[in-house]
């Protein structure tokens, strides 16, 4: 989840002689993400998800820690956005067909 956290994860798979092959985002729009949330808060009455600003608060954490990891995966040729806007089955092929390059 954070920048440290990739890079301690990479060395301990450089000890394992192993590494990770790529890493995939789901790329939406804030607004979008918003939304989403606001209506599972909705359907699912968990609390967090019904205010809007504990949920933009969330939002901003993911952009400050997270976000982050782009520049660093795209840095190594690993990173894959992907967009997460979509049909379940336009997202699902768009991930499939990611991985589809690196599984032969």
């Amino acid at each position: 989840r954070t920048t440290a956290q990739a890079e301690a994860l990479d060395d301990l798979l450089k000890r394992h002689d192993t590494s990770i092959t790529c890493m995939l985002a789901l790329e939406v729009p804030d607004g979008e993400l918003i939304r989403r949330l606001l209506s599972r808060g909705k359907e699912s009455g968990r609390a967090d998800d019904q205010d809007e600003q504990v949920i933009t608060k969330r939002i901003a954490e993911y952009n400050a820690k997270t976000a982050p990891l782009k520049s660093y995966y795209t840095s190594q040729g690993k990173f894959h956005g992907v967009q997460g806007v979509g049909t379940i089955e336009q997202i699902f092929a768009s991930l499939t067909g990611v991985i589809g390059r690196y599984t032969g």
